[in-house]
This record gives structure tokens, sequence and C-alpha cells, in this order.
């Protein structure tokens, strides 16, 4: 007969919570544990070659990359199954050594994934609109503007700020958004048809981005306030930017991050996908832009601050105004 006394209880509770984990851990792998198969290798390398050379952003760089991995490829570099995590470490270091540019990544793609530019974690998105005294406007963008509601839910937010004597637009803590949805939230304080950014894609093709026709602008008169952060990226910077340098709005708080290259996200195979530069965006008649240096704001405040120097600008803007009148 077995006795167990109180004095076995810990070890036996260790033991338990041992043999529970060990149970679990092997019902639970991981992305970075998948096995890849040597023919979805071969398969995601052929296609990264053809992305590349159709659609990769940087001419100097397109030829050494296609041709290092068709090397490789063919020299048996790749040869065998990988883990999931393996492939993606020696991929993005051949990929890094042959190009130099950081912006490469290979993710984990489900079977049932769509093909977007979208990034491969979407924080959801909130749009905050508030009309405050004076009847100033507040507009704030909070996580990743990512949805199939996305462009309706900036025509409904700018809408409802279409009567603001001045408005505040809060893009600290805004993520990801769509180039198109960005040139839709410009295109309510820009004329329509006038230039916002010329494009450049692959091969040197460029094409002008212009403000299209949203069904009402907000009023040439409005005082515009953008406050950033130093996360604001991509294409929100396009925003900050393009109104900063149409003198449609001043910019408040810290610049931000730099980034005027767009990535998009490309389907390998089942289970792996390509995020790599696409397009390269700049000032359409002076081809500057913010990158590297980011967009630097017309009044430099820390960034919690921001919102509140805002809106006492605007309160004086008003008041200045309103004196004038």
């Amino acid at each position: 007969m077995l006795l167990i006394t109180l004095r076995h209880f810990p070890t036996l509770l260790i033991y338990f919570a041992f043999l529970f984990t060990s149970i679990f851990a092997s019902f639970c792998v991981t992305a970075e544990d998948e096995l890849l198969s040597q023919q979805e290798v071969v398969k995601a390398l052929n296609n990264l070659v053809v992305s590349v050379d159709k659609d990769y952003l940087h001419e100097k760089h397109r030829e050494k990359i296609t041709e290092q991995i068709t090397t490789s490829l063919n020299q048996g570099g790749f040869d065998g199954h990988y883990q999931f995590h393996r492939f993606k470490r020696k991929l993005e270091s051949l990929l890094y050594a042959s190009s130099h540019d950081a912006n490469f990544e290979i993710t984990w793609r489900s079977g049932s994934e769509s093909l977007t530019n979208a990034p491969d974690r979407v924080f959801p998105s909130t749009i905050e609109t508030q009309l405050l005294e004076s009847n100033i406007g507040y507009l704030g963008i909070d996580g990743d503007l990512f949805n199939e509601h996305a462009k309706s839910d900036v025509d409904n937010a700018v809408a409802y700020l279409s009567s603001a004597t001045a408005i505040v637009i809060d893009l600290r803590s805004a993520g990801y958004v769509d180039l198109d949805v960005a040139k839709q939230f410009l295109s309510y304080f820009v004329p329509t048809g006038k230039p916002l950014a010329t494009l450049t894609r692959a091969h040197n093709n460029t094409s002008q981005l212009v403000a299209s026709d949203t069904g009402f602008k907000m009023g040439e008169k409005v005082p515009i306030f953008v406050v950033t952060s130093p996360f604001v990226a991509g294409s929100w910077e396009f925003v900050a930017y393009t109104l900063q340098q149409t003198s449609k709005a001043t910019v408040v708080g810290t610049r931000t991050m730099g980034l005027s290259y767009l990535s998009t996200t490309t389907s390998l195979s089942e289970h792996i996908n390509l995020v790599m530069t696409y397009g390269d965006l700049r000032h359409p008649f002076t081809q500057e832009s913010w990158k590297d240096e980011g967009v630097i704001p017309d009044i430099p405040c820390e960034a919690t601050d921001a919102v509140t120097a805002a809106l006492e600008l605007v309160e004086k803007r008003l008041n200045i105004e309103t004196k004038g009148d």
C-alpha cells in the first residue's frame, strides 16, 4: 500500500506541473518550429527571385540579390528540410548581405491568409472625434487603420468636424494606414487635382499622386495643427509632411520616424511571405522627403505635451482672427 503524507505534496506538485507542461508543449507547435519541405523551400526561393526582379524598388541591388539567391539555390545552399525560423534567419541574412537593406522580412503565412500591403500584425484602430470649446475639432488616430471600412470611417470622422473653426489631428499613436486611405485623408484638405507626391516604383516607374474629389473639402481658412511623436511612420508621415509642405498645417510635437519607403507583402508559398520595399514617396516639385530625418515639427515639444500645445496655439490663432474681424 502506497502512503502519501503531507511532506510529499511539494514534490508531487512539481512533478505534475512538469508533466502537464511537457504534455501541453507537445501539442503547441509555434510557426517558428514548423518544418518546411524541400519542395516548398525551392518554390519560395524561385518566387522570391521573380518578385524581387519585378517589384523591388532599389535598382542597384536587384540584380545582385537575384544572382545570390539563384546561385545559392543551384549550389545546394538550401537543400533539405528547414524549420521556419532557420529558413527565415538564413534567407534574411542572405538578403541583407546582398543589399544592405534591413527592410526585407520573411514572415509566416497561414494558408487562408489574403495578400495585402498590411503589416504582419495588425493592431485594431479607433478614430476619435470631438468638438471642443470654441468649436475646435479634435481628430485622433490610434492603432492600425486597416479594414474594409477604413475609407468610410475616415469620411465620417472628417464630415463630423466639417463645421469646426480649427482642427487638431493627433497622429501620436497612429499605426499602419494604407496609402490609398492616406491619400483620401489628405484630399479633404487639398484642392482636387493638386499634386500630393511623386511615387517611384521598381524599374524607375514614377507616377503622380493627386488629391481626389472627396465630395466636400475643409475650408481654406480653417487652421490645422498636426500632432506628432517619434512613432509616426510611413503613410502617416506622408500626411503630416504634405499638409506641412502645402502650408495647410502647423506640425507640433517631435520628429517622426523618417520612413518614406513603402513596403508590400508577397506570398512566396503556402507558409512563407516576403515583405520588401516597393515604393518611395517624394515632394512632387522639390523631390525632397522626410526620409531618415523625419517630419520636422514647426513647434517642437514633447509628444506628451503636444496636444495641449496645439490647442493653445489654436486659441491664440482664433483670438487674433477675432480681433482682426
